[in-house]
């Protein structure tokens, strides 16, 4: 039964570190945040206005994604049905070396079920032939997790000129805003096997399988965080993309 088997990979590349470099200052955000800030609070027609609504000072976090790449081979055994046409007069069916009678004395099917069509003028008969086929599959995909362990998609450019060129230091230097996926390898890795085999069917007989990591990235994303405050004291918590400048 392939998917409740915990999958382990046969081999784990080198964890690579990335951190995408911050394009926004915090005066920056403070200028985003005086268009937006009242969208935080109530519906269009009961928003306060905005010297009604004062914001903290933006602080910078570097939050976690995680993308695993990896590679799942099968080779399987799976029960399944053929049918073959054959016409009304047939009486035995060979199949490599071996023959099959298609009736008996009784006039019912001595190894197969028995199905008859009705065409114009045109009578032919269907032979259910059960099998076991040998299957091997090879599957290659992808996953992106969020700082919270979740599936996510993943938009932004890892190229050269968008990353930082010393991603330890950075980290190190923001270590008290760093959130990272609490995930342990292990689950990170099962989460990936699970989506290469989800296509799968249950009733496999598996001879054998083949899972491999090929890469392996944490990213660190920059996201400003801050709290903003109406005149009735509602505390609302604004998200903003350190390098698009979204409201997030």
């Amino acid at each position: 039964m392939p998917h409740e088997e915990n999958l382990k990979p046969n081999n784990i590349p080198s964890k690579q570190t990335i951190v995408l470099r911050t394009k926004l200052l915090p005066q920056d955000i403070m200028k985003i945040l005086e268009k937006k800030k009242t969208s935080l609070f109530g519906s269009t027609l009961r928003r306060p206005k905005s010297d009604e609504v004062t914001v903290d000072n933006p602080q910078l976090f570097l939050e976690q994604f995680i993308f695993v790449l990896g590679h799942y081979e099968i080779d399987f055994n799976r029960n399944t049905t053929y049918m073959i046409k054959v016409e009304p007069d047939v009486v035995e069916v060979a199949i490599g070396t071996e023959k099959f009678s298609v009736l008996n004395k009784s006039g019912v099917w001595k190894k197969f079920g028995k199905k008859m069509k009705q065409g114009v003028g045109i009578t032919k008969q269907d032979l259910e032939i059960k099998a076991t086929e040998n299957v091997i599959k090879s599957m290659t995909d992808s996953i992106y997790l969020d700082n919270n362990g979740l599936e996510t998609p993943f938009s932004y450019s890892t190229n050269s000129d968008a990353i930082e060129n010393y991603a330890q230091k950075v980290l190190d230097l923001n270590k008290g805003h760093v959130r990272r996926n609490k995930m342990i390898d292990d689950d990170i890795f099962s989460k990936l096997a699970h989506k290469l085999k989800d296509s799968l069917k249950h009733d496999l007989k598996i001879n054998h399988e083949e899972f491999i990591v090929t890469e392996f990235r944490e990213i660190f994303v920059p996201i400003y965080e801050t709290k903003c405050y109406d005149n009735k004291n509602k505390v609302a918590v604004a998200r903003i993309d350190a390098i698009t400048g979204k409201l997030i």
